[in-house]
């Protein structure tokens, strides 16, 4: 559509110029009427000025626009010209483009983050890991005499454990960067509800977790998937609150404003608030036997839905893990 009106622009007062400029020749060579003559050459000089202000308004503005985006500049706003419906057309896709970039910078830049952490990670475990085993396979072969049969039996074991450890880590890390695309699907959250409290049935603390959902509720996403990540959420909320005298842990699933979400909450003893997203990151761990790998796995699966996973905590009081899931679940109560 803009580049019709700037079609019509362009060739309308170039159309305009030339019609003008050729009836301004004639009367001025036929001497009809110098008057007339002067009118339209001076409508010629009118059209031109008009023009070329015209592209010189838009090409700034253009010129502008391009330039904030070379400089990942998204604050600048165009303003919109009600008197001219060329540039406000021009500037209110110039407005959406800056808005589509912005978000497309911003998710860029998270995934940054995110494989960058990843990539720290990775090079600490694979280098805590691989010093012990060179450091102890070099003294293996440079001292086998002096450790003898025994004592190379069980430098052997301590490099198998160290591989085991090793094997179990990059496992962990290719499950998170290989999940599988969302087969998505309307799920009943009763039944969901009911799977879970089946398959945690056997988890210590598992009698303080309550399920709560409205009625005939469903939401659109991939059971199996989500099933994984509340899993994980749950468990973490179990652990929380394990050293607590009265463990309250609640499954709830509602809708807020035009998304759908399910949130774990527990009373465990909670997460300080410069904590808050280092729980996310990947193999990152405050427990002991912790693997680091279950809260950003739940995550990857939220961002691979278009939606997310938050978490807001209070220590000493409770901690929320919220799953937000994109609006196309607007039929949340289904008849």
């Amino acid at each position: 559509m803009l580049n019709r009106r700037l079609h019509r622009i362009i060739v309308g007062g170039i159309t305009g110029i030339v019609l003008f400029s050729i009836a301004g020749a004639w009367l001025l060579v036929s001497r009809t009427s110098f008057f007339f003559a002067f009118v339209c050459f001076s409508i010629v000089v009118v059209l031109a000025i008009i023009l070329v202000r015209r592209m010189e308004r838009a090409d700034r503005q253009l010129e502008s626009f391009f330039s904030t985006i070379n400089n990942n500049d998204f604050n600048v706003q165009f303003t919109e010209k009600e008197d001219d419906k060329f540039l406000s057309g021009l500037f209110r896709e110039m407005n959406r483009i800056m808005v589509q970039f912005e978000d497309k910078q911003t998710e860029l830049e998270e995934r940054r983050l995110y494989y960058e952490s990843i990539i720290r990670v990775l090079t600490h475990e694979i280098r805590n890991s691989i010093t012990p085993i060179a450091s102890l396979s070099a003294d293996l072969i440079k001292y086998t005499d002096e450790y003898g049969k025994e004592g190379v039996i069980d430098g052997l074991q301590t490099i198998n454990q160290h591989a085991q450890q090793l094997n179990a880590f990059l496992n962990a890390y290719h499950r998170l960067t290989h999940l599988p695309k969302p087969v998505m699907e309307k799920v009943k959250i009763s039944s969901l509800f009911g799977k879970l409290n089946r398959l945690l049935s056997s988890e210590r603390g598992s009698e303080n977790i309550r399920y709560i959902s409205p009625e005939n509720a469903d939401i659109l996403f991939d059971r199996n998937l989500i099933t994984l990540a509340l899993i994980n959420l749950i468990r973490n909320a179990l652990q929380a609150t394990a050293d607590n005298p009265d463990p309250q842990i609640r499954v709830e699933a509602g809708r807020e404003g035009n998304s759908s979400f399910i949130q774990v909450i527990d009373n465990g003893a909670g997460i300080p608030q410069n904590r808050l997203e280092d729980v996310f990151v990947p193999f990152y761990s405050t427990k002991k036997d912790g693997s680091g790998i279950g809260l950003p796995l739940s995550r990857r699966i939220m961002q691979l839905h278009g939606g997310e996973l938050i978490v807001n905590s209070i220590p000493g009081k409770n901690t929320i893990f919220r799953m937000t899931f994109p609006d196309h679940n607007e039929d949340f109560f289904s008849i």
